[in-house]
Parts: structure tokens; sequence; C-alpha cells
């Protein structure tokens, strides 16, 4: 059986992003966030996490977009952001 490893460090740093694009992309309506938060949570629909679409609505309260976000994170590698020319900033 072949176990992943678990950084909780980055996945806070992915977590992070993900709030960090939802507040641009949604609540600023920066186009080039939302997309950006679009894919990412397409790909995260695409490994099981359906709810997460949630995520691209306004008005949501910060705990609810951080919630998803998590959720989203969980299915999501550092690879999955950085392909995407997306910064993960410094660990």
């Amino acid at each position: 059986m072949k176990t992943a490893s678990f950084c909780r460090r980055c996945s806070v740093v992915r977590v992070n992003t993900l709030c960090r694009l939802y507040e641009q992309g949604v609540e600023e309506s920066d186009p080039e966030a939302r997309k950006e938060l679009e894919v990412l949570v397409k790909l995260a629909t695409e490994r099981g996490y359906a709810d997460g679409v949630r995520v691209l609505k306004d008005g949501l309260e910060a705990s609810v977009v951080r919630s998803l976000c998590w959720n989203i994170s969980s299915l999501l590698t550092d690879h999955d952001f950085t392909a995407r020319g997306i910064d993960l900033g410094t660990r």
C-alpha cells in the first residue's frame, strides 16, 4: 500500500492561496484570479469534491470560504498551483 505524506504547513499555504483567489476573483471581481479559482475548483470537482463550486459565489462568510478552501485543497497538490503559475510563496 502506498501512503501519501501530509504536510500541514503546505496545506495551510494552499488554503491561504485559495482564500486569496476567492477574495480577488469573487469579492474584488478580478477576472484572472476568478479564472484560476475556477480551474482549481474544477480539478477538485473531478477528484471528488463537487460541493467546492460553492466557493465561486459572492457573499460567503469568511469561515465558510475557509472551510470550502480546506476541502478543495485536500484534493490538490502544489503542482496543481505551480503548473498554472500561481505562486505559493515561501515555506
